[in-house]
């Protein structure tokens, strides 16, 4: 039994992938490029569908054979750990997986889930996805306390409407056979509270900062998340009836890596399965930068593009030799750092089984490259051309007085952290700077009409819905006719007093209890409102914004640390003489940095 179990650790260690970031709701941001995420979610959509994450809403309920999920038996064992939130989608993805694993291997499993939230004291929290997601993980971890054998089940059931989970609450606990009472007594009561900030800490102790955060026998996971990946993973750790029946690999991903190889798994989950490697294909890839630009770093993205293309071969070519301006002229370039790729690309293994990277390239004569709307890339090749770029958005080079334009949604979570991060800054420096919120707007989102769009044309249209679409346009409204100061208060109240589903009923309160004129922003939405829309389009359009939030300082998206003191550090930097407010320090720490995800 020793030498097998010593056997099996060897497998796992020679089958450990690189490791590659998996969907998340991040808590924490990462010091990264808003250039390179904008391509990173491609790639982290291509990893979902790549790691062939699945989702499991079919488990049977609290009829089925009951698991004592914490409690073990004795004999072989594995511990694993989840730290989620319990709105996030990839939370809930990883749960819904793991539980046919312990319906089938329950009694050699000791399961823990913990939750990742920000405890403010007073017994309140704040989670990335509000205080829903806050009250969902109290009632969880209630669960958890007082039903020990049934608690899965109730958070599966949860899991299928998690956006309505206190409306599905008691009959979700009542299909689990949980003791209704006890749980609701518990989350409407301190003990909730004390469990959520002794699950929180235990995240914090754990440094899980993005949901899930997984832990398998004390070390972290970073494969797939689907089912057979979980007990594959599990079988590595003991040894178990259930075992015997794995296939030798159910799909590419369940092969060792071989350096300069790509695995393929060979009639995939079926005991016939084997693993094969072949050579990969070479590309050949130009990189065109320039030099003087400090903010132009392809670092990242080069790395992403040797995982997805094994066999490529990278050339970089400044703009300022004639080779480089050669290549600006044929490809007719307005932005560096560029991407060209060779039509080998085509015969590619990622190339020929991911949409999504194909997505996000557009053919060139011949060959293909990056979109700059993937890349982020905005630093100009002509500089006559960007002078015309400049004053077309309202810079006026020179006049000492940095323009931010931030784009969000009115209720995209990462895009109001973003407001109220850079509201500080706009109290810290006034009038100094010039600061102007936009909205993020798509035309003919999920295919137009009313249910997104406030226009019969379906051109102004808002990702979470139409009343999302016009509350941008409140906004806006009271940004252009009452002021700065105004809009930051409203609407920062209007992200936690009202929603997607009901602003429309819900922002008169809000308004009148700050003082302000709901006839007259009635009145701008009627007559002004697809206006403003077209204006945000444009210019989102111009600077080839995709998603929620997109900051840019004098024209240049902002790269740096979404914090109090990321956003101020860059707008000093944009003064030719920085006022002295700019030595003042605004919060910066771990704890204030905001999600790096978006919305879009």
């Amino acid at each position: 039994m020793k030498e097998k179990k010593e056997e099996k650790k060897e497998v796992k260690k020679e089958c450990a992938s690189k490791k590659r970031k998996n969907g998340k709701c991040e808590a924490l941001a990462e010091k990264v490029s808003n250039k390179f995420w904008i391509f990173l979610g491609l790639i982290i959509v291509l990893a979902l569908i790549a790691f062939g994450v699945k989702y499991y809403y079919s488990v049977d309920g609290g009829d089925s054979d009951s698991i004592k999920y914490n409690n073990m038996t004795e004999g072989e064992s594995v511990s694993i750990e989840f730290y989620v939130m319990s709105q996030c989608p990839y939370g809930t993805q990883v749960e819904d997986s793991i539980a046919p694993v312990l319906k089938l291997m329950g009694n050699s499993i000791n399961l823990s889930i913990d939750y990742i939230a920000s405890e403010l004291g007073d017994g309140n929290f704040r989670s990335l996805h509000g205080q829903p997601e806050v009250d969902e993980n109290i009632r969880q971890l209630c669960a958890i306390k007082y039903n020990p054998d049934e608690y899965m089940d109730f958070i599966i059931c949860q899991n299928k409407d998690i956006r309505n989970a206190d409306k599905t609450f008691e009959d979700c606990a009542d299909s689990a056979g949980l003791d209704i009472e006890s749980v609701k007594a518990c989350a409407e009561g301190e003990e909730g509270a004390v469990l959520l900030s002794e699950s929180s800490k235990r995240a914090q102790e754990r440094e899980a900062r993005g949901s899930p955060t997984i832990y398998i026998n004390g070390e972290q996971y970073d494969g797939r998340r689907d089912t057979e990946s979980f007990q594959s993973a599990i079988c590595m750790e003991i040894d178990h009836p259930a075992c015997s029946e794995m296939p030798p690999c159910s799909s590419d991903m369940d092969c060792p890596p071989k350096e300069g190889k790509i695995a393929k798994c060979m009639d995939a989950g079926t005991p016939e399965a084997k693993c094969s490697y072949v050579d990969p294909v070479k590309v050949y890839m130009v990189v065109l930068n320039d030099k003087e630009c400090a903010a132009c770093d392809t670092t990242r993205i080069i790395d992403i593009t040797k995982q997805l293309f094994p066999g490529i071969v990278i050339e970089g070519i400044d703009i300022s030799t004639e080779a480089g301006r050669e290549v600006a002229e044929m490809y007719e370039l307005t932005y560096v750092p560029a991407y060209i790729f060779t039509s080998d690309i085509e015969d590619t293994n990622t190339w020929q089984t991911n949409l999504q990277v194909r997505g996000a390239f557009e053919k060139v004569g011949e060959n293909y490259k990056l979109m700059d709307a993937a890349t982020g890339a905005t630093h100009f090749i002509d500089k006559e051309a960007e002078a015309k770029f400049m004053q077309s958005i309202g810079i006026t080079p020179g006049d000492n007085k940095p323009q931010v334009d931030f784009f969000i949604m009115s209720y995209c979570p990462y895009g109001n952290q973003a407001e109220e991060l850079i509201e500080p800054v706009y109290d810290l420096l006034g009038d100094s700077a010039e600061f102007i919120p936009h909205y993020v707007i798509y035309s003919n989102y999920q295919g137009g009409g009313e249910d997104y769009c406030i226009d019969s044309e379906s051109r102004y249209c808002s990702m979470h819905g139409v009343q999302e679409m016009r509350q941008g346009i409140r906004e806006a409204c009271v940004y252009k006719h009452i002021g700065t100061d105004k809009f930051f208060e409203f609407a920062i109240a209007m992200n936690t007093a009202c929603s997607a589903g009901n602003a429309d009923t819900c922002w008169k309160p809000v308004a009148e209890g700050m003082g302000i004129d709901t006839d007259m922003i009635e009145q701008c939405v009627d007559e002004e409102g697809e206006i403003i829309a077209e204006a945000d389009l444009q210019l989102g359009n111009t600077l080839s914004v995709t998603g929620s939030p997109a900051v840019f300082i004098d024209g240049q998206r902002f790269n740096g640390e979404r914090s109090e003191e990321g956003y101020k550090q860059a707008l000093c930097a944009a003064f030719d003489n920085a006022p002295d407010e700019c030595s003042e320090q605004l919060k910066g720490t771990a704890e204030a940095t905001a999600p790096s995800g978006s919305c879009g």
